[in-house]
């Protein structure tokens, strides 16, 4: 009887080491809507208007991302300077700090709608996103000094 068990002890030990060495660690990936509305998005921008007719393809830096409270962007700049008409820049819309004045609104058939403004100087941006319930989305950036630049994408 004693043999017995032991030895179904040692064969339920050998049960339970086997069941939990087996195990797959599993990743809980966020839904669409759990990542915006916690403010843990990424804009992978596609195309952009005006974009001077030139037919461009973007690589995997060129994104918009929310995180918590701040925001970073790595954009091109297609656009004018609304102070001097004729003054094409060069560098790109890039911010990387705080959003202030952020606003979420959501609409469950279409999607959300997401403003906020930020400051990397020179430039002050205001930033308008519409993310689809698909995950595309519109990004309207703007500042009192350039041309209004909108960037097509999807959401991560």
């Amino acid at each position: 009887m004693e043999m017995s068990k032991k030895s179904w002890l040692w064969m339920l030990v050998f049960l339970f080491a086997s069941c939990s060495v087996g195990q797959k660690v599993v990743k809980i990936s966020k839904t669409l809507q759990q990542k915006v509305e916690t403010k843990d998005f990424t804009i992978f921008v596609a195309r952009c208007l005006p974009s001077d007719l030139e037919n461009l393809a973007f690589n995997s830096d060129v994104v918009l991302k929310v995180k918590n409270d701040s925001a970073y962007a790595n954009l091109p700049f297609h656009g004018l300077l609304n102070v001097k008409q004729l003054e094409t820049p060069t560098d790109p819309i890039s911010f990387n700090g705080p959003m202030k004045e952020f606003s979420m609104t959501q609409n469950p058939t279409v999607g959300w709608n997401v403003t906020f403004k930020i400051e990397s100087k020179p430039y002050i941006y205001q930033v308008f996103i519409q993310i689809a319930t698909n995950g595309k989305a519109v990004a309207k950036i703007t500042s009192t000094t350039r041309t209004t630049m909108t960037y097509f994408g999807d959401t991560d």
